[in-house]
């Protein structure tokens, strides 16, 4: 089958798809145009420096194929890259919670003046923990646990520094007993929270028949599921410009899937007709 109509896609009335989606959108390719599916171990080429149009080489069958990164294809940011500055954003405010007792301790034993945030909501972290993110409900759980001892951490400033007017001992005790309890929970939850990080990162590689027989694959950060719709879910996309129109013509973006209210599935085709009628 090749220069395939979208009517021509809908067998007996119905489609079924690959779905997997990006930080932006999400999309559907049809599943008799996937050839293979395996995990992203790393056996490909990268031939120069990747911008969106270039393309690293894989092989399949014996025979290599271009492989796209789909976030590259469409401009979106990389799964894989907002993990590790993810991860590498809790490393650091991990350890500035570390520093943070460190200072109350100093201000306890030397007298000294505590300057830092007392309010959790005031925090590098507080700040940005109260605007994050994200659709991994896994992370998303993690982060949520992060609150009451929050809040419990930087309400020790406040005790720890009246209790030293009276009874410096008591203080220290009770700074020692905090290290080890409230700041360990904080230290256990980032540990977790990056460690659900890095496990997300799971990229799959599709390998997918365009027209003539002419093999691809795609990189994709995920696939969530494989769905068949009728032919009255799918609307026409009727624009000239947007993702991937302009960019390449192995890939195509049809229209739209729609299940009822939920977002809907930009619908790529590998197999287009436009190419014949260019």
């Amino acid at each position: 089958m090749t220069n395939t109509s979208v009517d021509g896609l809908f067998k007996d009335g119905g489609l079924s798809v690959i779905t997997f989606s990006t930080t932006d959108a999400s999309f559907a390719i049809p599943l008799d145009q996937v050839l293979y599916i395996e995990k992203d171990v790393k056996r490909n080429i990268q031939l120069n420096e990747l911008n969106q149009f270039n393309h690293e080489v894989i092989t399949f069958q014996n025979k290599s194929v271009q492989l796209f990164d789909f976030n590259r294809l469409i401009g979106s940011e990389n799964h894989q890259k907002m993990m590790q500055t993810l991860v590498a954003t809790l490393d650091k405010m991990e350890q500035q919670h570390v520093e943070w007792l460190n200072e109350l301790e100093n201000a306890v034993i030397n007298s000294n003046p505590f300057t830092l945030a007392l309010d959790p909501n005031k925090c590098e972290f507080g700040k940005w923990y109260n605007h994050f993110q994200s659709d991994n409900e896994e992370l998303t759980e993690i982060l949520q646990r992060f609150d009451a001892p929050h809040k419990k951490f930087h309400g020790l400033a406040e005790n720890v520094l009246k209790l030293n007017k009276t009874n410096p001992e008591q203080a220290i005790k009770t700074l020692q007993l905090e290290r080890a309890t409230t700041l360990s929970d904080l230290v256990i939850l980032f540990h977790l929270a990056k460690e659900r990080a890095i496990t997300s990162v799971r990229p799959i590689i599709l390998f997918v028949e365009h027209n003539a027989g002419k093999v691809s694959a795609l990189r994709l950060d995920n696939i969530n599921d494989i769905v068949t719709y009728k032919r009255s879910s799918f609307d026409h996309d009727q624009s000239t410009e947007g993702v991937m129109n302009n960019q390449n013509e192995d890939f195509i973006i049809e229209g739209f899937l729609r299940n009822g209210n939920e977002a809907p599935f930009m619908l790529i085709n590998c197999k287009s007709h436009k190419e014949s009628l260019a």
